[in-house]
């Protein structure tokens, strides 16, 4: 009876180990299966993996205070010198560039979420010092050479931010884009009112506001030895870029054994279409290496701008979704198309992305402050432009002449 129960327990193991090993076998081949689908979308399906970025390796220079980081950035605004400006939410245009420092304190635990610059646990204003031209020069100077890439990011923001708005919202931007850099905000009075009126005097603001970041960036150039200059402008913001722009192009030899800007990257860009013609292609060959937009048909905020102003705005595409053989007309490609034209007008290194994928927040238009996705590309994009293999990107091409831009998805 003994041998017979013995046999039994014997058995019973042997079913059991059976199982044992089965299980393992499937649990490897399960296991197989997802790394080889990993790697097949990484490198097959033009997804690529999440950059290591997204760790937040804390590379941006801080010091700790409490259970925060206290943040340094620089600023330059052609606002008027008064507190209403700074403390309040002045509007007014003033005869001279002012520049200075700004502090924020961040916490580690910072979310990416619409807004989340006004939440104080999260970011807290920490004050500001004016400085003068010359003081101001040789503190961006030492920045920039202590930085690994000898590089500047200017950033400039859009429609109705004032001051400590668009101060906070540069410090959030800086702090996650995570690169190891001096970040320079240009702060132009944006905030001119609500409604059509406040719209179209924040549009005369930015054409006033572009020789103002035109002499900054001419001083920058000529004064700091930076070796990478990246320029960042969303929304109304990029028309005072591009304007900007036209006013460098004007200045004799202003780059002469200097090098150019690194990258020109606009953002859900307000700007007429058709202010991008042969000159706009002629400005970026001469001035910049590298020129993106991306791009999101999807956008509300400019369809209503289209509507305001009467004609189509850069930053938002015709369908650029839809797969090409559903399209109809060319018409559909249209904004697109515009852009690549200038390609063939001069304008070399230049990448359309379109971020209608990521584009999920606050009138489908503020991917660039609200999206993870966007951070990650933004971050790779300026330190690599050239390289596309490990970024979330699908490549389309348009068109007999195979031209290219790429489509950003999310995670």
């Amino acid at each position: 009876m003994d041998d017979l129960e013995e046999k039994k327990n014997k058995k019973h193991m042997k079913i059991q180990r059976r199982w044992f090993y089965l299980g393992l076998v499937l649990f490897i081949l399960l296991a197989l299966v997802v790394i080889a689908a990993g790697y097949i979308g990484r490198n097959f399906i033009g997804m690529g993996p999440i950059p290591t970025r997204s760790a937040f390796a804390g590379r941006l220079p801080g010091i700790p205070e409490g259970d925060r980081t206290r943040f340094q950035f620089f600023y330059a605004t052609n606002r008027e010198n008064s507190d209403e400006t700074f403390n309040v939410r002045g509007n007014h245009l003033g005869k001279d560039l002012l520049t200075g420092t700004f502090d924020v304190l961040i916490s580690p635990y910072l979310q990416i979420l619409p807004f989340i610059w006004f939440d104080t646990p999260s970011m807290e204003w920490a004050g500001r010092q004016e400085l003068m031209q010359a003081d101001f020069t040789l503190k961006l100077k030492q920045a920039v050479e202590a930085s690994p890439h000898k590089s500047l990011l200017i950033v400039i923001w859009g429609f109705r931010d004032w001051f400590q708005s668009a101060a906070l919202k540069t410090a959030y931007t800086g702090y996650l884009l995570d690169i190891n850099t001096p970040v320079l905000l240009f702060d132009w009075p944006g905030n001119q009112g609500e409604g059509r009126q406040g719209y179209f005097a924040s549009q005369q603001m930015a054409t006033e506001s572009a020789p103002f970041l035109g002499t900054m960036i001419a001083d920058i150039v000529r004064e700091t030895e930076a070796e990478n200059i990246w320029v960042m402008g969303s929304s109304l913001g990029c028309q005072t870029i591009s304007e900007s722009l036209a006013w460098l192009s004007e200045q004799p030899d202003l780059f002469h054994g200097k090098p150019k800007l690194s990258n020109v990257v606009f953002s859900a860009p307000d700007v007429s279409a058709q202010a991008f013609d042969e000159k706009f292609a002629e400005r970026i060959q001469k001035l910049s290496q590298h020129f993106t937009t991306y791009i999101s048909s999807n956008d509300k905020a400019l369809l209503m701008s289209h509507w305001i102003n009467g004609e189509r705005r850069l930053g938002r595409s015709a369908e650029i979704m839809v797969p090409p053989e559903d399209r109809t007309s060319e018409y559909e490609f249209e904004e697109a198309m515009e852009l690549l034209d200038l390609q063939e007008k001069g304008a070399r290194n230049f990448f359309i992305i379109d971020a209608s994928p990521i584009n999920r927040t606050r009138n489908l238009h503020h991917f660039f402050t609200d999206s993870p996705e966007f951070f990650d590309d933004l971050y790779q994009h300026l330190l690599e432009p050239d390289n596309v293999i490990s970024r979330r990107l699908h490549s389309v091409r348009m068109g007999q002449k195979g031209r290219e831009y790429w489509i950003i998805w999310s995670y």
